[in-house]
Protein backbone atom coordinates (compact mmCIF):
# COMPACT_ATOMS: atom_id res chain seq x y z
CA UNK A 1 0.00 0.00 0.00
CA UNK A 2 1.26 3.17 -1.13
CA UNK A 3 1.99 6.37 1.57
CA UNK A 4 -1.00 8.41 0.01
CA UNK A 5 -3.26 5.42 0.28
CA UNK A 6 -2.51 5.44 3.69
CA UNK A 7 -2.63 8.45 4.06
CA UNK A 8 -6.17 8.82 2.26
CA UNK A 9 -7.52 6.22 4.89
CA UNK A 10 -5.64 8.02 7.86
CA UNK A 11 -7.97 11.23 7.08
CA UNK A 12 -11.22 8.69 6.80
CA UNK A 13 -10.58 7.43 10.05
CA UNK A 14 -10.20 10.79 11.83
CA UNK A 15 -12.41 13.20 10.26
CA UNK A 16 -16.38 13.31 9.28
CA UNK A 17 -17.83 13.20 5.85
CA UNK A 18 -18.69 17.31 6.15
CA UNK A 19 -14.86 17.94 7.33
CA UNK A 20 -13.26 15.42 4.68
CA UNK A 21 -15.38 17.96 2.09
CA UNK A 22 -13.96 20.68 3.57
CA UNK A 23 -10.42 19.14 3.32
CA UNK A 24 -11.02 18.60 -0.62
CA UNK A 25 -12.31 22.13 -1.30
CA UNK A 26 -9.27 23.66 0.14
CA UNK A 27 -6.70 21.08 -1.47
CA UNK A 28 -8.74 22.49 -4.66
CA UNK A 29 -7.97 26.02 -4.06
CA UNK A 30 -4.43 25.64 -3.49
CA UNK A 31 -4.68 23.12 -6.74
CA UNK A 32 -5.67 26.05 -8.62
CA UNK A 33 -3.77 28.81 -7.05
CA UNK A 34 -6.45 30.66 -5.46
CA UNK A 35 -4.97 30.22 -2.20
CA UNK A 36 -1.72 32.65 -2.07
CA UNK A 37 -0.75 31.94 1.36
CA UNK A 38 -0.11 27.65 0.44
CA UNK A 39 1.72 26.61 -1.62
CA UNK A 40 2.49 22.77 -2.80
CA UNK A 41 5.21 21.03 -2.54
CA UNK A 42 7.34 21.56 -5.55
CA UNK A 43 9.50 18.60 -6.32
CA UNK A 44 10.83 20.35 -9.70
CA UNK A 45 12.64 23.28 -7.86
CA UNK A 46 14.01 20.36 -5.08
CA UNK A 47 15.88 18.63 -7.71
CA UNK A 48 16.53 21.65 -9.13
CA UNK A 49 17.91 24.21 -6.78
CA UNK A 50 19.41 26.54 -9.49
CA UNK A 51 16.45 26.55 -12.36
CA UNK A 52 15.44 29.95 -12.88
CA UNK A 53 17.61 31.39 -9.93
CA UNK A 54 18.73 35.10 -11.05
CA UNK A 55 20.72 36.80 -8.85
CA UNK A 56 22.70 39.97 -9.04
CA UNK A 57 26.33 39.53 -9.25
CA UNK A 58 28.08 41.90 -6.76
CA UNK A 59 31.31 43.13 -8.84
CA UNK A 60 31.13 46.14 -11.18
CA UNK A 61 32.21 45.72 -14.51
CA UNK A 62 35.46 47.08 -15.60
CA UNK A 63 35.33 50.03 -18.00
CA UNK A 64 38.70 48.74 -19.52
CA UNK A 65 40.93 45.37 -19.35
CA UNK A 66 43.39 45.60 -16.77
CA UNK A 67 46.24 43.38 -18.43
CA UNK A 68 48.45 41.44 -16.06
CA UNK A 69 52.25 42.07 -16.46
CA UNK A 70 53.93 39.31 -17.88
CA UNK A 71 57.43 39.01 -18.29
CA UNK A 72 58.15 38.80 -21.75
CA UNK A 73 59.49 35.52 -22.95
CA UNK A 74 63.42 34.78 -23.44
CA UNK A 75 64.89 35.44 -26.33
CA UNK A 76 65.43 32.78 -28.56
CA UNK A 77 67.92 32.40 -31.96
CA UNK A 78 67.20 29.95 -34.81
CA UNK A 79 70.57 29.42 -34.94
CA UNK A 80 71.11 28.15 -31.52
CA UNK A 81 67.77 25.83 -31.86
CA UNK A 82 69.67 24.37 -34.76
CA UNK A 83 72.70 23.90 -33.34
CA UNK A 84 70.59 21.82 -29.88
CA UNK A 85 68.82 19.98 -32.53
CA UNK A 86 71.69 18.48 -34.28
CA UNK A 87 73.63 18.06 -31.15
CA UNK A 88 70.29 16.57 -29.52
CA UNK A 89 69.60 14.01 -32.25
CA UNK A 90 72.71 13.77 -34.06
CA UNK A 91 71.42 15.04 -37.56
CA UNK A 92 70.54 18.74 -38.45
CA UNK A 93 66.82 19.75 -39.13
CA UNK A 94 65.92 19.90 -42.78
CA UNK A 95 63.81 23.13 -43.92
CA UNK A 96 60.50 22.76 -45.13
CA UNK A 97 59.51 20.05 -48.16
CA UNK A 98 56.76 21.67 -50.38
CA UNK A 99 54.90 19.52 -51.93
CA UNK A 100 54.58 20.09 -56.05
CA UNK A 101 52.39 22.99 -56.54
CA UNK A 102 52.31 24.11 -52.74
CA UNK A 103 51.98 28.00 -51.83
CA UNK A 104 55.46 28.63 -50.15
CA UNK A 105 55.86 31.49 -47.31
CA UNK A 106 57.09 34.55 -48.98
CA UNK A 107 60.76 35.46 -48.06
CA UNK A 108 60.58 38.13 -46.67
CA UNK A 109 58.46 36.17 -43.39
CA UNK A 110 60.36 35.10 -40.41
CA UNK A 111 59.41 33.95 -37.43
CA UNK A 112 58.14 36.75 -34.71
CA UNK A 113 59.63 34.43 -31.89
CA UNK A 114 63.29 33.09 -33.14
CA UNK A 115 63.71 34.56 -36.33
CA UNK A 116 63.76 31.93 -38.39
CA UNK A 117 63.56 32.44 -42.03
CA UNK A 118 60.86 31.25 -43.98
CA UNK A 119 62.79 28.27 -45.10
CA UNK A 120 61.38 26.59 -41.82
CA UNK A 121 57.85 28.15 -42.27
CA UNK A 122 54.92 26.65 -43.42
CA UNK A 123 51.10 27.24 -43.62
CA UNK A 124 49.17 25.82 -40.90
CA UNK A 125 45.64 26.13 -41.53
CA UNK A 126 45.28 24.40 -45.31
CA UNK A 127 43.73 26.79 -47.68
CA UNK A 128 43.18 29.94 -45.51
CA UNK A 129 46.91 30.80 -45.73
CA UNK A 130 46.69 32.95 -42.97
CA UNK A 131 48.56 30.91 -40.28
CA UNK A 132 52.28 30.23 -40.16
CA UNK A 133 53.90 27.51 -38.14
CA UNK A 134 57.58 27.55 -37.11
CA UNK A 135 59.45 24.17 -37.88
CA UNK A 136 62.11 25.82 -35.62
CA UNK A 137 60.75 26.37 -32.42
CA UNK A 138 57.15 25.50 -32.93
CA UNK A 139 55.65 29.37 -32.86
CA UNK A 140 52.06 29.35 -34.46
CA UNK A 141 51.78 32.72 -35.55
CA UNK A 142 49.80 35.14 -38.30
CA UNK A 143 50.95 36.20 -41.58
CA UNK A 144 48.96 39.39 -41.22
CA UNK A 145 46.60 39.88 -38.88
CA UNK A 146 43.01 40.20 -40.29
CA UNK A 147 40.99 41.43 -37.82
CA UNK A 148 39.98 44.53 -35.62
CA UNK A 149 40.03 44.61 -31.54
CA UNK A 150 36.21 44.84 -31.30
CA UNK A 151 34.93 48.17 -29.36
CA UNK A 152 33.35 47.43 -26.31
CA UNK A 153 32.07 49.24 -23.60
CA UNK A 154 32.46 47.13 -20.47
CA UNK A 155 34.35 44.54 -19.65
CA UNK A 156 34.08 41.18 -16.86
CA UNK A 157 35.72 41.36 -13.65
CA UNK A 158 36.40 38.41 -13.47
CA UNK A 159 38.39 37.12 -16.63
CA UNK A 160 38.28 40.70 -18.26
CA UNK A 161 36.66 39.32 -21.23
CA UNK A 162 34.62 42.17 -23.74
CA UNK A 163 31.22 41.70 -22.26
CA UNK A 164 28.56 41.69 -25.30
CA UNK A 165 25.21 43.25 -25.37
CA UNK A 166 23.13 40.33 -24.90
CA UNK A 167 19.62 42.06 -24.53
CA UNK A 168 18.50 45.86 -25.32
CA UNK A 169 15.48 47.34 -23.96
CA UNK A 170 14.16 50.68 -23.57
CA UNK A 171 14.60 51.01 -19.75
CA UNK A 172 17.97 48.59 -19.75
CA UNK A 173 20.86 47.27 -21.09
CA UNK A 174 21.86 43.65 -20.12
CA UNK A 175 25.77 42.91 -20.83
CA UNK A 176 27.07 39.21 -20.83
CA UNK A 177 30.53 37.78 -20.42
CA UNK A 178 30.63 34.98 -23.53
CA UNK A 179 33.81 33.39 -21.93
CA UNK A 180 33.24 29.80 -21.38
CA UNK A 181 36.42 29.22 -19.33
CA UNK A 182 35.95 32.48 -16.82
CA UNK A 183 36.48 31.22 -13.64
CA UNK A 184 32.71 32.71 -12.47
CA UNK A 185 31.21 30.60 -14.78
CA UNK A 186 33.26 28.06 -14.02
CA UNK A 187 32.42 28.10 -10.23
CA UNK A 188 28.66 28.57 -10.87
CA UNK A 189 28.19 25.41 -12.71
CA UNK A 190 30.21 23.43 -10.28
CA UNK A 191 27.45 24.16 -8.16
CA UNK A 192 24.92 22.58 -10.28
CA UNK A 193 23.80 18.91 -9.37
CA UNK A 194 24.20 16.50 -12.08
CA UNK A 195 20.34 16.99 -12.75
CA UNK A 196 20.63 20.29 -13.38
CA UNK A 197 23.79 19.53 -15.11
CA UNK A 198 21.53 17.54 -17.91
CA UNK A 199 19.24 20.21 -17.85
CA UNK A 200 21.25 23.40 -18.59
CA UNK A 201 22.25 22.75 -22.36
CA UNK A 202 18.45 22.29 -22.63
CA UNK A 203 17.47 25.29 -20.84
CA UNK A 204 20.72 27.84 -21.23
CA UNK A 205 18.55 30.69 -20.60
CA UNK A 206 17.19 29.06 -17.30
CA UNK A 207 20.31 28.90 -15.27
CA UNK A 208 22.35 32.15 -14.86
CA UNK A 209 25.95 30.88 -15.21
CA UNK A 210 27.79 33.36 -16.86
CA UNK A 211 28.56 37.25 -15.60
CA UNK A 212 25.91 39.71 -16.56
CA UNK A 213 25.67 43.78 -15.97
CA UNK A 214 21.95 45.69 -16.11
CA UNK A 215 22.50 49.17 -16.99
CA UNK A 216 19.36 50.91 -16.41
CA UNK A 217 18.33 53.95 -18.17
CA UNK A 218 17.05 55.99 -15.61
CA UNK A 219 18.30 59.62 -14.44
CA UNK A 220 18.44 60.29 -10.81
CA UNK A 221 15.19 62.59 -10.44
CA UNK A 222 13.27 60.00 -12.69
CA UNK A 223 13.58 57.37 -9.26
CA UNK A 224 11.91 60.15 -6.64
CA UNK A 225 8.85 58.34 -5.18
CA UNK A 226 5.51 60.04 -6.53
CA UNK A 227 3.21 59.89 -4.09
CA UNK A 228 -0.82 61.71 -4.35
CA UNK A 229 -1.72 64.61 -2.57
CA UNK A 230 -3.88 64.31 -0.06
CA UNK A 231 -7.39 66.44 0.23
CA UNK A 232 -7.74 68.76 2.91
CA UNK A 233 -10.73 66.92 5.13
CA UNK A 234 -12.66 69.85 7.60
CA UNK A 235 -13.59 67.40 10.28
CA UNK A 236 -16.81 70.16 11.31
CA UNK A 237 -18.68 68.81 8.15
CA UNK A 238 -18.58 65.16 8.93
CA UNK A 239 -22.29 64.28 8.83
CA UNK A 240 -21.20 61.17 11.49
CA UNK A 241 -21.85 61.00 15.04
CA UNK A 242 -19.31 61.71 17.49
CA UNK A 243 -18.19 57.89 17.88
CA UNK A 244 -18.06 57.22 14.79
CA UNK A 245 -15.21 60.32 14.32
CA UNK A 246 -13.52 58.17 16.94
CA UNK A 247 -13.68 55.09 15.54
CA UNK A 248 -12.40 56.43 12.32
CA UNK A 249 -9.69 58.26 13.70
CA UNK A 250 -8.75 54.88 15.63
CA UNK A 251 -8.29 53.02 12.80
Amino acid sequence: MSKIARFVIWICSKFTKNEIQQIIAGLLEVLEDRNPEVKPKDDFKEKHPHYRNFSVDPLAPLTEPQHLQQEPPPPRDWRDLLASYEKKYGKPLSPVKYRAGALRVPERTHCPSCQAPHAYLYYNDGQKRSQLLCKVCGELFQQEKRFRQAKTKYYCPYCQHALFTWKQRKEVTIYKCCNDACPHRIRNMNKLNEREKALAPKRRSQFKLSYQYREYHYQPQELTHAHPEPPTTDLTRIHNAPDILGLILTF
